[in-house]
């Protein structure tokens, strides 16, 4: 069901991603990435901010990345499919051969799920906001 949604999706959202966005993106990777800051690098630009966030995807907040995906979508059906797979339970080995169900995303009200289709795409989403944010703040040539 996410990799459908994906389908229909993305090409929704890609039209609101900013180009220095290269994660997860279709005919972009990170050798593209290294390529633009080679051509600034080249082109008289002298500083490069390498940044890792750290657990990105377990911090990104339900609310303001409903947000984001509500500024696009409109269907309350497809807004409150996506809102389920955020707080949907994690199932982890214990260790000592049982399971083990956590609501962590839930009960904090953060996190998309690792590994699931629909993530990668509702990252970018997130990330645009700090991408912009960045250029408000006078900083673009550093992107």
């Amino acid at each position: 069901m996410q990799t459908a949604a994906v389908l229909v999706l993305a090409p929704i959202f890609e039209a609101d991603l900013q180009p220095e966005q290269y994660a997860y993106r279709e005919g972009r990777n990170a050798q593209d990435a290294v390529r633009h800051v080679h051509k600034l690098l080249n082109t008289g630009y002298t500083d490069v901010i390498d940044a890792d966030l750290s657990d990105y995807f377990g911090s990104i907040p339900h609310a303001e990345l409903m947000q984001v995906v509500a500024r696009r979508i409109s269907d309350r059906h497809v807004l409150a499919l996506i809102k389920q797979w955020l707080v949907v339970p994690v199932e982890e080995d214990d260790g000592h051969g049982g399971r083990r169900r956590t609501t962590q995303a839930k009960d904090t009200r953060r996190g998309i799920p690792q590994g699931a289709p629909i993530s990668p795409l509702l990252s970018n989403l997130y990330m645009r906001r700090f991408v912009l944010g960045w250029k408000i703040l006078g900083l673009e040539a550093c992107l």
